[in-house]
């Protein structure tokens, strides 16, 4: 439309002129260097216009080669794309062999190819074709050499999906070493070092990853909640233990299973007045089924002060069976038989348990009443072993 439009003015433009120049067609007189050249106005607008049209072919001609080069590239585009679609719903079929077939074809036509070699890596992994995967790996790093990171990664996550954790560790490696703060490379060597038992080398890496700063706050306290229980559960002494605790963040020395940990590290190193201490400590402000059972193994000096404390928080937790069990623990270590086998039947009578029946069992065994330890037992052994906490020694 807007073509006509401008054939339709020129139209006019020329019936104006050729009225106004019928009566007087003008004269032009052209001087230079001694040349003349004279001619009507008529003929010098005919020769402005040549002259426009010819330099209008002379830019078609100049710019033909870059047009059928776009135009061949926005085809090979389509093609490739095309190919790309179909790779992509052979997967989906289930077809990887010929889904690879089509994406890496299709890669060595596209203008970002290390995202085809990437899928095909994969496909080819998922094919269990290692060399095949590799090969694929090589190629995208050379055609985009600043990608390695992310190559990197990529083959570290087709690593521990198959179970590989030292292949993985040795690409995350290769991260790290290049930026130490790789938020990503960070999140995935951070779990796979604690899968490993290296708690030494995931500490390291989680203060890294809380200097970066956006990290997931819920995840950094989770790994870094199991990181130091592993820490203080290979502690050699209790001067270890009390230096692996004073890096705890602040905020998570409250976590029951810190807590827990750390009491017993410091029972494992004979620090048990310590840990019998810290154990108090936390109880008073934050009551735990757990750590009230864990109470029961302290062998602190001042056993008698220690059923005390016990006792005394059974004014306000008397259903509490771990509390129950504790205490008769506590006193069967100090030798009250009468007062240990109260409160581990009390316990019972409450919720039946398979360390609490084994524990009076082995009361009733030292009390010589061989006939009713065997029966405490066989109905201990009856019960289902309850499910071991990380921590449980």
């Amino acid at each position: 439309m807007r073509a006509g439009l401008i054939v339709v003015l020129l139209l006019l433009a020329v019936a104006v002129a050729a009225h106004f120049l019928a009566a007087d067609p003008g004269y032009v007189l052209l001087l230079f260097q001694g040349w003349v050249v004279e001619m009507t106005v008529p003929v010098l607008l005919v020769l402005l216009l040549l002259l426009l049209a010819a330099a209008g072919l002379l830019r078609r001609v100049r710019l033909a080669p870059k047009r059928v080069a776009e135009r061949a590239a926005k085809a090979s585009a389509r093609r490739t794309g095309k190919r790309v679609a179909r790779g992509l719903i052979a997967l989906a079929a289930g077809q990887t062999a010929r889904a690879e077939r089509l994406l890496a074809r299709a890669a060595g036509r596209s203008k970002a190819p290390i995202l085809q070699y990437l899928a095909t890596a994969r496909l080819a992994h998922a094919s269990g074709d290692e060399e095949r995967r590799d090969h694929w790996f090589a190629l995208a790093e050379k055609a985009q050499p600043e990608a390695r990171d992310a190559i990197s990664l990529e083959r570290a996550e087709l690593h521990m999906r198959s179970g590989q954790q030292s292949a993985a560790m040795r690409c995350l490696q290769e991260v790290l070493e290049r930026a130490p703060r790789h938020l990503q490379a960070l999140r995935l060597a951070i779990p796979l070092h604690m899968q490993r038992g290296d708690w030494a080398e995931a500490s390291r890496r989680l203060k890294a990853l809380r200097k970066h700063g956006q990290a997931s706050a819920a995840d950094t306290a989770r790994w870094t909640i199991e990181t130091c229980s592993g820490l203080l559960g290979a502690a050699e002494d209790a001067r270890g233990v009390q230096q692996i605790w004073g890096e705890v963040p602040r905020e998570l020395r409250s976590s029951e299973r810190l807590v827990l940990a750390h009491a017993r590290a410091l029972m494992r190193c004979g620090a048990h007045d310590l840990a019998e201490q810290n154990i108090r400590r936390h109880l008073r402000s934050n009551w735990s089924s757990e750590l009230a059972a864990a109470y029961g193994e302290v062998e602190p000096r001042d056993i008698p002060a220690a059923i005390r404390h016990a006792e005394s928080w059974l004014a306000e937790h008397p259903q509490d069976g771990a509390l129950l069990l504790a205490l008769g623990r506590l006193c069967r270590r100090a030798k009250l038989w009468g007062k240990a086998r109260s409160y581990l039947e009390s316990g019972l009578s409450l919720k039946e348990s398979r360390r609490a029946w084994l524990e009076l069992a082995e009361l009733l065994e030292e009390l010589n009443e061989k006939e009713a330890a065997n029966e405490a037992f066989r109905k201990g052994l009856r019960l289902p072993t309850p499910p071991a906490h990380p921590l449980q020694p």
